[in-house]
C-alpha cells in the first residue's frame, strides 16, 4: 500500500503508523526486559528486515554510516534491535515528516545510546547541527568526526570551523587529556586547512592556541593555496 500510493497525505499517514508501531514496539522490548516477566512472549519474525525493505522500498533509507559508532553493544532482544534499524532507517529516508513523529520521540529516553541516536538523527533532518555538534560531543564525541564527515558537506561545510573547530579548541582547553578530542581535532583541523585560505586559517586560530600545534597544518594550507 506504501508503495503503490502517489498522495503525499496518504504516504505521511502511513509513514507516521509504521514510525508509531516502531516506537511502541522500542518502549514495550524495553519495559519487558526491565520487569523481567516470567513467561515470555512469542516472536513473531516479519516479513521485511530493515535491509529488505532498504532494498525495495524508496521511503526507508541507508542508515547514515555515524550511525554504526551509536550501535549499541547489544541491545534487548532482536525484536528491539530490529525495531531501532527499521525506525533509524525511516528517519534517514527521504520521505517521513520528521516534524510529525517528534512528539512521538519524546517517549524514548536519550539516557540509553539508542535512544540518543534516534534524537540526534531528529535533531540533524530538522537542521538543527549546532545543537547536534554540541550534543554529540556531550555524549559520543569519538562519532563526530563520522558525522562531520557525513553531514557537513557542502551548504553545511562551513560549519567545520565556524561550530566544530571552536567547539574542539574550548573542550580541548578544559580536557587537554582527552585523546578522543585531540585526535578529532587534529582530524578537523585537516579539513579547515584544505577548505581555507591561508589567511582565514589564521583568523581561526585561538588567541591562546599552541603555535607549534596549528602550525603544520596552517604550512599544509599555505601550500595548497600556492598551488591552487
Amino acid at each position: 500500500m506504501l508503495m503503490a500510493s502517489s498522495q503525499e497525505a496518504v504516504i505521511q499517514e502511513l509513514l507516521f503508523r509504521l514510525a508509531s508501531f516502531y516506537i511502541d514496539r522500542l518502549t514495550q522490548t524495553n519495559s519487558d526486559t526491565h520487569t523481567n516477566p516470567p513467561h515470555k512472549r512469542p516472536t513473531r519474525r516479519s516479513l521485511k528486515s530493515a535491509d529488505d525493505l532498504i532494498n525495495s522500498c524508496s521511503h526507508y533509507g541507508a542508515l547514515y554510516p555515524w550511525l554504526t559508532v551509536l550501535s549499541p553493544a547489544h541491545t534487548t532482544s532482536s525484536q528491539h534491535q530490529e525495531a531501532l534499524y527499521k525506525l533509524q532507517s525511516l528517519l534517514c529516508g527521504p520521505s517521513l515528516s520528521v516534524c510529525s513523529v517528534a512528539p512521538l520521540l519524546e517517549r524514548l529516553s536519550e539516557e540509553t545510546i539508542w535512544g540518543f541516536s534516534l534524537h540526534l538523527l531528529c535533531t540533524t533532518r530538522r537542521g538543527q547541527y549546532d545543537s547536534s555538534i554540541e550534543k554529540l560531543l556531550d555524549r559520543c564525541p569519538q562519532a563526530i568526526i563520522a558525522y562531520a564527515n557525513h553531514q557537513l558537506q557542502d551548504k553545511n561545510m562551513a560549519l567545520w570551523w565556524q561550530k566544530l573547530l571552536p567547539e574542539l579548541c574550548n573542550r580541548t582547553r578544559a580536557a587537554a587529556d582527552n585523546n578522543i578530542l585531540l585526535a578529532a581535532l587534529k582530524e578537523t583541523l585537516v579539513v579547515v586547512a584544505m577548505e581555507t585560505s591561508p589567511a582565514e586559517f589564521l583568523e581561526l586560530i585561538p588567541d591562546d592556541g599552541t603555535a607549534s600545534y596549528f602550525l603544520p597544518h596552517l604550512l599544509t594550507c599555505s601550500q595548497r593555496h600556492l598551488l591552487a
